[in-house]
């Protein structure tokens, strides 16, 4: 498996760390079979989407944990759709973790995750056009 990183952003919980939080320590470590490579995409993902969206969360009236917080569900949404079955999720994070850093795949899945992205977060008495 890859190095795991931990978010950049100070104060923000991980993915795991709100799970746990919202569902207690239990059921929240008994996603550790997810894999570590599931939980780094859905950080690292969640918190490039926000870098790239940061204006969005007053458009989508959110506050800022709610965005973060929204924004870790849509990633792994998205994670769990890509992947063909539930059993297969580990191994297509490992592989997609590794893919990711090939530079005109990675340009490729951006523009995927962007798509889905605007039709997550669309809201219908908005214009799609002004979430950034």
């Amino acid at each position: 498996m890859l190095e795991d990183k931990t978010i950049e952003r100070p104060n923000l919980k991980s993915f795991q760390e709100n799970l746990i939080q919202r569902l207690g320590p239990d059921e929240g470590r008994a996603l550790d079979v997810l894999g570590t490579d599931f939980f780094h995409l859905v950080d690292q993902l969640s918190t490039d989407i926000h870098e790239k969206h940061e204006k969005d969360a007053p458009l989508l009236d959110l506050s800022e944990s709610e965005f973060t917080w929204e924004l870790q569900v849509f990633a792994n949404q998205f994670l769990r759709e890509c992947a063909q079955t539930p059993r297969q999720l580990a191994l297509f994070c490992l592989g997609l973790r590794k893919k990711l850093e090939d530079k005109e795949f990675s340009q490729e899945f951006w523009k995927i995750l962007d798509v889905a992205y605007q039709h997550h977060f669309y809201v219908a008495d908005s214009k799609k056009h002004y979430l950034v």
